[in-house]
């Protein structure tokens, strides 16, 4: 089940009071609450393109984000435990294969999500309709530079 996606709401008090901002979560915060990590990849231009996974993999991809969110754009946090980036083909590419040192994360599942009972054209017609999962190695050739990705990471 998916949260739904709320904006984040600055709340300014009239009375000239002024409340400093909490900080930002840590590592070991988001790890002490949450213990469910998920990725979800999205074309921007084309929906049917959806990949999902998590594991460590997604716990190191949501602290990227999280980091990076602290430092430049294009990152926003959605909610907490949530960041999104939209990124071109190369820029996920150096992200998801940056994250971890170990290369033990290019043959961890990642979930062909479909919608309306089909598979992701995009992937489909690279890797065939060999079934519902394919390796995270996988992803990285399936992103295009010349495409734009939709990246969320979250922790429950």
């Amino acid at each position: 089940m998916r949260r739904a996606r709320r904006e984040p709401v600055e709340v300014v008090p009239s009375t000239g009071f002024s409340v400093p901002p909490a900080p930002a979560p840590s590592d070991g915060a988001t790890d002490a609450e949450g213990r469910v990590y998920d990725v979800e990849v999205h074309d921007v231009d084309d929906r049917t393109f959806h990949l999902r996974w998590g594991g460590q993999h997604a716990a190191a991809v949501l602290a990227a984000l999280r980091h990076a969110h602290r430092s430049r754009a294009p990152v926003r946090q959605v909610e907490w435990g949530s960041y999104e980036a939209v990124l071109d083909g190369a820029e996920a590419r150096r992200l998801f294969a940056s994250v971890l040192a170990d290369e033990g994360w290019r043959r961890q599942p990642v979930e062909l999500v479909a919608h309306g009972g089909q598979a992701p054209r995009a992937v489909v017609a690279r890797v065939g309709p060999a079934g519902s999962v394919i390796a995270l190695a996988t992803v990285l050739e399936l992103l295009d530079d010349g495409r734009r990705y939709s990246v969320l990471a979250d922790v429950y």
